[in-house]
């Protein structure tokens, strides 16, 4: 479904200013970050339609943990090697990004709801599956119907 070598394009396609080896750190340190703040189940589900190389970020730390946005964003750069890799904003968003496409539908819309409820809304990109305007798309949809 998503090897590194493919998460690495999906990150050159958002213009993320990243080698292959600073896109899979970066790609790690947001996982990582995320994982802590989801909850465990969350994060086992996602960790199971990912290649383990992506998905155990999610999964190896503690999990639950109470903080918001801004600590979140603080906790990326914490875990990156490399100066190289951008903004932590854009970086979530390129992850998120690549991890709405590749995670099955019903799971990329809880992801959602939760990052909603989180009031992580800014880890959402604004284009693609999953995003701030699809979702607002399918929402209007469905009030036509």
């Amino acid at each position: 479904m998503w090897n590194a070598t493919s998460s690495t394009s999906r990150f050159s396609t958002r213009r993320i200013p990243a080698g292959e080896a600073d896109a899979r750190n970066a790609t790690q340190a947001v996982l990582s970050a995320l994982g802590e703040r989801l909850d465990e189940t969350r994060s086992h589900h996602l960790d199971g339609q990912l290649p383990e190389e992506i998905g155990t970020h999610l999964v190896e730390g503690a999990s639950g943990r109470r903080f918001d946005y801004d600590e979140f964003l603080e906790r990326v750069p914490e875990r990156t090697d490399r100066a190289e890799v951008g903004g932590p904003e854009r970086l979530v968003e390129a992850v998120v990004g690549a991890l709405f496409e590749h995670v099955e539908e019903n799971e990329r819309e809880d992801l959602r709801e939760r990052l909603e409820e989180l009031d992580f809304e800014e880890a959402i990109p604004e284009s693609g599956p999953g995003t701030r305007s699809d979702s607002n798309t399918a929402g209007q949809q469905s009030s036509v119907s």
